[in-house]
């Protein structure tokens, strides 16, 4: 039986997740659409140098923006990594999902990185893929987390194609300082993803 803390709780969590979901789906998506229509003006060949140099700092300050709001939408987001249990049945309605859930608990940071990058993945999948499964699969070494996270979908998928959401998973590897490959076949697209052990 829950306590009313814990129906708050979870209430709140809910809210947040929310609020995440909207931003990510709203404005961040609308600022990475007019960061392009920027670049699409700057290349214009009529444009004199000085407006050329004004919409590059602005594209530049769009950019920061940009960052500031993917740093909030983590810290709103701020999740570990168990709700992946009930988020990627909700992001991938229909797929067989095979869930390995790597123990790191008092690792928070890393935890909830990992989690926006599974999370990031799986909503690319639902968007892209026209695969049935969804899986992820881990390994602990004494150095190093190991993910495979994957689709079985046959659209293949770039990891240098400019979506937000691969954006963020690129950055936020880099961030833990780690690695991310994306190998594409006929079977499907997965991830390996390896960051250093805290």
């Amino acid at each position: 039986m829950h306590s009313e803390s814990d129906l708050q709780e979870s209430g709140s969590t809910e809210l947040r997740l929310e609020l995440a979901r909207r931003l990510h789906d709203g404005p961040a998506q609308e600022l990475v659409a007019l960061g392009y229509r920027l670049d699409e003006l700057i290349g214009e060949r009529e444009l004199s140098p000085q407006h050329r140099r004004e919409l590059r700092q602005i594209r530049l300050d769009l950019v920061g923006v940009t960052e500031k709001l993917r740093d909030e939408l983590y810290l709103v987001s701020l999740k570990d990594l168990q709700s992946l249990n009930a988020e990627l049945p909700r992001i991938l309605p229909g797929f067989e999902i095979e869930l390995e859930i790597p123990d790191i608990k008092g690792i928070e940071s890393v935890e909830n990185s990992l989690t926006i990058l599974i999370i990031e993945i799986a909503r690319n999948a639902a968007k892209h893929s026209k695969g049935s499964r969804f899986w992820v699969k881990h390994r602990i070494s004494d150095s190093s987390i190991s993910l495979q996270v994957g689709e079985n979908g046959t659209t293949p998928i770039s990891i240098k194609e400019r979506s937000l959401g691969l954006r963020l998973i690129n950055s936020q590897v880099h961030a833990l300082g780690g690695t991310i490959e994306l190998h594409t076949s006929e079977l499907g697209n997965e991830y390996l993803i390896e960051i250093p052990k805290p």
